[in-house]
């Protein structure tokens, strides 16, 4: 997999990369122009010498001659000794019987030391190197502009951070402000996102309403045709219509769980149950008088699972619902071990991927089976939040959901 990066990190990388470059290539500038000076200096100096020569007498005043030609004497003696133990000769001139010629470079400035029988003194060259000067200010110039627009760059990224903060807050439940956010790029992101999330919880909150009014309202007829089925005088068909309603007061309840989870207004709470525990409140669920009949419970390992008591039974629930709405003799099995249970049924093999059925509002096209297609969806999202793993597939004719609940997530057998 592709390591990504940060923007930050990219920016500092791009910034370091463009600020070496830039001085690499200054340097090198400033070398070439150091050198292209030096070599012109030298050509000034040998003219200057060569004319001198051509010039001299016992009356030639070389102090007049070198000031007259850009040059000044060097009187400190410390300056004068650094120069000829530290300088770079440039070039020498002993060939002449009447003086001697040393031309010196230190600090990048220019010298001549000349010896004329008892005449020695050293001359600095007063011509400074104007496009040196020029590109050693626009190297100083560059750099603080670079330095000035990577503090720049980064400053204008920090409101990222606080946007990064507040979406995760959004993400959690919380209701960020979105305030504070200048006119730009990010400004706008964030409005759009305020606008989106305003929008979100707008949404939630109709939906919330409209399924809370409906059971709202459900219940009363619930229970006013309850009260109705107690005064009926023959047994049978007031016990069935006690059941009836009572199915479908369990199921609004069931669809209010669902619906606080989903919203997540419902915190799970957790505590350690045994697999039969819940298969028994799932049966209660399921309000199947056939139950032991379609239903064959293998128990082999009654486990110990930490799970929230309130939800998980749904879970189950609904798993043992799919399965029977999909076996194609109208019965499942299911296997209690140690790490895992499995529900299975006979059923021909499903038309998509597993993860089709996974997802909301997704079935088996078949108009002999009902429903919404959200049985599956609420198993595999549930597991999700109690860490358990659910594994499908099919073998010897049979859809099997293998639900992992242990430490050890492995095939077992």
């Amino acid at each position: 997999m592709q390591k990504k990066y940060s923007i930050y990190t990219k920016l500092v990388v791009l910034f370091v990369v463009t600020f070496l470059l830039v001085c690499i290539l200054f340097i090198v500038l400033l070398k070439i122009e150091e050198n292209a000076y030096a070599e012109e200096g030298v050509l000034r100096q040998k003219n200057l010498v060569k004319n001198m020569i051509n010039s001299y007498n016992s009356n030639f005043n070389i102090d007049a001659y070198f000031n007259n030609n850009n040059f000044s004497i060097v009187k400190n003696s410390d300056l004068i000794n650094a120069i000829k133990e530290n300088g770079e000769i440039l070039f020498y001139d002993s060939n002449n019987e009447i003086c001697h010629f040393l031309s010196l470079k230190y600090h990048n400035n220019l010298y001549v030391d000349i010896q004329c029988g008892d005449f020695k003194k050293l001359y600095k060259e007063n011509i400074n190197d104007r496009i040196y000067n020029l590109l050693l200010i626009g190297f100083f110039f560059f750099s603080f502009l670079v330095v000035f627009m990577y503090f720049s760059v980064l400053k204008s990224l920090e409101p990222l951070k606080k946007l990064r903060k507040q979406v995760a807050e959004a993400a959690n439940g919380k209701k960020p402000d979105f305030i504070d956010y200048q006119e730009d790029e990010i400004g706008k992101i964030a409005f759009e996102f305020k606008k989106a999330f305003i929008r979100n919880q707008e949404l939630i909150q109709s939906r919330q309403l409209f399924l809370r009014t409906i059971m709202h309202e459900l219940k009363t007829p619930i229970g006013k045709g309850r009260i109705i089925a107690e005064m009926v005088r023959e047994v049978k068909q007031k016990e069935r219509l006690i059941d009836i309603f009572s199915r479908m007061d369990s199921l609004i309840n069931e669809f209010a769980k669902i619906e606080n989870l989903f919203s997540k207004n419902y915190n799970l709470h957790f505590k350690p149950v045994h697999f039969s525990t819940i298969l028994e409140e799932a049966k209660n669920y399921l309000m199947r008088d056939d139950f032991n009949k379609i239903v064959k419970i293998y128990l082999k390992s009654d486990a110990l699972i930490n799970v929230d008591m309130e939800i998980f039974p749904l879970i189950l629930k609904n798993l043992i619902d799919n399965a029977l709405k999909y076996s194609s003799n109208g019965t499942c099995e299911i296997y209690s071990h140690h790490q895992y249970f499995i529900i299975q049924n006979p059923g021909r093999k499903l038309s998509e991927p597993i993860e089709y059925y996974f997802e909301a509002f997704t079935r088996e096209k078949d108009e002999k089976v009902k429903g919404m297609g959200l049985g599956l969806y609420i198993v595999f999202e549930v597991c999700k939040l109690h860490n358990f793993d659910i594994i499908y597939y099919y073998e010897n004719n049979k859809h099997c959901f293998k639900v992992f609940f242990g430490e050890k997530k492995h095939n077992e057998t």
